[in-house]
Order: C-alpha cells, then sequence, then structure tokens
C-alpha cells in the first residue's frame, strides 16, 4: 500500500507509546486500538509526507514511491544524474585534494599567548578542510614549558594538539623546518611556538590556503664590490614549503662608472635556503672587463600550490 494520504487512522482515535510501552512494546493481552491506529498513523503520515513534497500522486499501484520520491528530491537538490555517482561529505573529505584553507585575509589563525606558559587558538576563525567542510574554532588553551619548541597542528582525527619537538612527534629528530612537518590535507600545521628559560612563548603564525602566493621586487640598483656577496632573507611564514621563482631581474652595478655600460657582464641571483618561513637569497653583479660589482634588482615570488 502506497496511498498514504490520508495516512491509516487519521480520523480515528489515536494515542502515542507511553515510556514503557516505547520501551518494552505491547504487553501481553489484546491490543490497545488507540496505540495500534497511531503507529500506523505516524509511518505513513512521515512516508507520506516524503512523496507529497516530492510532488507525486500516492497510489496503491505502485510500492516504489518514497524511493521515487527520495530519488527526486536529491535530483533537484543536485541537478539530477545518476545516484550511484553522488558524493557524500564524507566521502569527499577523504578524497579532495585540497588543502586546508583559512577564510579570512591573513590566512593565518591569528593564535596568540595570553599569559606566560600558555598559548590560545581564538575562538570564531573558520578553515574549510578538503574545500568543502567548514569548521569554526572555539577558544582553546594550551600550556608550555621553558625552553620548548612547538608545532600547534590540526588533524581531522584529534582536532587541535599541541606537539613537541623534541617528543615522540618528532622521532627522526628532524630539523624544525623540515618539509615533513608541513600542512598536508587532513593535518595542517597552524604555528610554531618557541618559549625561552622563562616560560614566555614566541609565536610565529603560519598562513594556511590551498595556494599562497606572495611576491616581492627591489628596484634599487646598488654598486659596490664584486668580491662582496649581498645576502637578502624575505620572511613570509608559509604552512608549506613554497617553491622559489625570479620572474625579472636588471644587472647593476657592473659598468666602469654609473650609467655606462661595458662588455663582459654577469648577474647571479640563488637561494641559499628556503623554508616554509622565509627564502635566504644570495646575489651579486660581476664585470670581468672593468672588475667592478654590485647588487641587481630583480622581482621574484614563493608559490605553495594546491594539490
Amino acid at each position: 500500500m502506497a496511498d498514504f494520504n490520508l495516512p491509516f487512522a487519521d480520523g480515528g482515535e489515536r494515542r502515542a507509546p507511553t515510556v514503557d510501552e516505547q520501551d518494552g512494546g505491547f504487553g501481553c493481552g489484546p491490543a490497545n486500538l488507540p496505540l495500534f491506529n497511531w503507529m500506523f498513523w505516524a509511518l505513513q503520515s512521515e512516508i507520506n509526507a516524503v512523496i507529497m513534497q516530492a510532488g507525486l500522486t500516492p497510489t496503491n499501484a505502485d510500492m516504489t514511491q518514497l524511493l521515487q520520491a527520495i530519488q527526486e528530491l536529491i535530483d533537484a537538490a543536485t541537478g539530477g544524474g545518476d545516484p550511484s555517482g553522488y558524493l557524500t561529505m564524507l566521502q569527499a573529505r577523504a578524497r579532495l585534494p585540497i588543502f586546508p584553507e583559512v577564510q579570512n585575509v591573513s590566512g593565518h589563525f591569528g593564535v596568540v599567548t595570553p599569559a606566560t606558559g600558555q598559548v590560545r587558538i581564538p575562538s570564531g576563525v573558520i578553515f574549510q578542510h578538503r574545500g568543502i567542510y567548514p569548521i569554526t574554532t572555539v577558544q582553546t588553551d594550551f600550556a608550555t614549558d621553558a625552553s620548548k619548541t612547538y608545532h600547534l597542528r590540526w588533524n581531522s582525527t584529534d582536532g587541535f594538539t599541541l606537539k613537541d619537538l623534541a617528543g615522540s612527534y618528532n622521532p627522526g629528530v628532524l630539523a624544525e623546518t623540515d618539509v615533513s612537518f608541513d600542512s598536508k590535507y587532513d593535518d595542517m600545521l597552524l604555528a610554531r611556538i618557541v618559549t625561552n628559560s622563562s616560560n614566555v612563548p614566541t609565536i610565529t603564525n603560519l598562513i594556511n590556503k590551498n595556494v599562497i602566493k606572495y611576491a616581492w621586487s627591489r628596484t634599487a640598483l646598488i654598486y659596490g664590490d664584486f668580491t662582496t656577496e649581498n645576502v637578502e632573507i624575505i620572511p613570509f611564514n608559509f604552512a608549506r614549503t613554497p617553491e622559489f621563482y625570479i620572474n625579472s631581474f636588471a644587472e647593476s652595478g657592473i659598468n666602469t662608472a654609473p650609467g655606462q655600460n661595458t662588455d663582459g657582464s654577469e648577474t647571479n641571483i640563488y637561494t641559499n635556503t628556503l623554508t616554509r618561513y622565509a627564502v635566504n637569497l644570495s646575489m651579486w653583479s660581476y664585470n670581468h672587463v672593468t672588475n667592478k660589482g654590485g647588487r641587481p634588482a630583480y622581482k621574484a615570488s614563493v608559490m605553495a600550490v594546491g594539490g
């Protein structure tokens, strides 16, 4: 029977089960008519609501109307298609190759230290897990010990945790900057915390986005001694170690005098170190004919791309 409009006993006497009946079912003896009516009425009312919402006309000739109604409602919400191709939220959170993304301008959680020996994740920060599932923080405090280096992390199983680099979190005694500690799809690095001997934390908040970019330039043409290697440190504080790109550069300071070009010159720009926190660059210009040197102008960028 699929014509549940009206539901069974819609105009009859009905009553809901008592707490004992809900737990133990019917007692011995004849069934209570109002209770019997209510049980069928409740089931059919629920089913009828689904069938009617889908725009179907209830009929006793079709015993698949509930299934049809569910499919119609799913199609209306998703645009249609084979239900076997639908992706559930749980599946999406396991499959989509998208890094965690903090939904604010800064791209980080704004972790602070409210007192000596404490770090705090503020409430109300929203991030997207796997690009589809929003999570909002509640205020969470962690205690620290003196003279320690920690990573503040989140994963989809344990939530937020504070990890000691000197503990079981780092069995290989890897450098704190090692890429294995970078944010992953389901395991996010929020911040680095370093405490001094007085247990005062210094916090480095890290940017978590699926694609993280930073570009900069130095346009000054600096003349100087070619034997001196110029070093420049560019901080950015990403949650993942990026790739470094030189977008353009200009030779400078390699002529006999400012404004006089010569031949036989070379320009060098290269990275000494590249971590999730900063890039350390060396640069110099040299003219082999005149033995003049300087520092090149350049434009560069770093990028940690999504999956």
